[in-house]
């Protein structure tokens, strides 16, 4: 039971820059390294849980964005934290930890620009909106989250994790009220119609509108058979909305538009 005990108990340090600064991680690691008369395999335990827990948070964080329908889900976001977990750990035990050695974080270092590109391979540009930046944000986490379980320190990468969900659960909420206020416009047009979504973007560049989010879509119903493109700002008034309107159908005459604001439909 003492053992346990002493888990929690800190000391004062001097120096902090020494790197000796005492946590619960530390005793955490001190604990098992003391396991079996210090023959190694307290540290094959400590490795395995090390990659379990990088497993279960980082996997929450992956099946989140796995059932929001993103291309870098529940696998992905695994795999990328064992590997960086598994880096983190051959780093340690090949180079060898010690309280002033930092060479153990030359390796780790180098898992940050990687996981950049992949980063930017599930950011995707189409039709003038910006897709998968949160996607690309929980990848760089993951990475993080997968060096601090690889590195011992457990409570950091449970409170990181923590925080994450947070984010992505909590926070989603509160996105999608703000986003409420937004302000969108139907552009509907003909299957024939000429008029393509380039040029109602070069109209829209001239008032230098923000556009959040697109999309293209076929719409019928009983007095309409075609396309609508769906355009919301990210900010702008009622009366610049009026008159982006009013220049599209003088330019390009569309079949209609129509302008929503705050969730109401307006009169054009």
């Amino acid at each position: 039971m003492d053992v346990f005990n002493n888990l929690f108990v800190t000391t004062k340090v001097a120096d902090f820059s020494s790197g000796a600064v005492t946590t619960i991680d530390r005793e955490i690691i001190k604990f098992f390294n003391n396991l079996f008369n210090g023959n190694g395999w307290g540290n094959f335990l400590l490795c395995i849980i090390s990659i379990v827990l990088c497993i279960i948070l980082v996997g929450i964080i992956g099946y989140q964005r796995e059932a929001q329908g993103h291309n870098a889900g529940f696998r992905t976001h695994i795999l990328l934290g064992i590997g960086s977990c598994i880096i983190m750990l051959l780093s340690i035990y090949a180079v060898g930890a010690t309280e002033t050695n930092y060479e153990t974080m030359r390796l780790a270092a180098s898992v940050a620009p990687g996981i950049g590109f992949i980063g930017a391979g599930v950011i995707i540009k189409n039709k003038g909106s910006i897709r998968g930046l949160t996607t690309a944000a929980t990848l760089w986490v993951s990475m993080a989250i997968g060096l601090a379980c690889g590195s011992g320190n457990f409570v950091i990468a449970i409170i990181g994790s923590l925080a994450t969900y947070l984010c992505l659960f909590l926070f989603y909420k509160v996105e999608i009220r703000a986003n409420k206020n937004s302000s969108k416009m139907y552009i509907f047009l003909e299957h024939d119609s000429k008029l393509t979504y380039e040029e109602i973007t070069k109209l829209i560049e001239t008032y230098s509108y923000t556009i959040r989010k697109s999309k293209i879509e076929n719409y019928k119903n009983d007095t309409f058979n075609g396309l609508v493109i769906t355009i919301e700002f990210a900010s702008c008034s009622n009366e610049g909305l009026s008159l982006l309107a009013r220049d599209l159908k003088i330019k390009y005459n569309p079949k209609d538009i129509k302008i929503e604001t705050k969730g109401t439909l307006l009169e054009d």
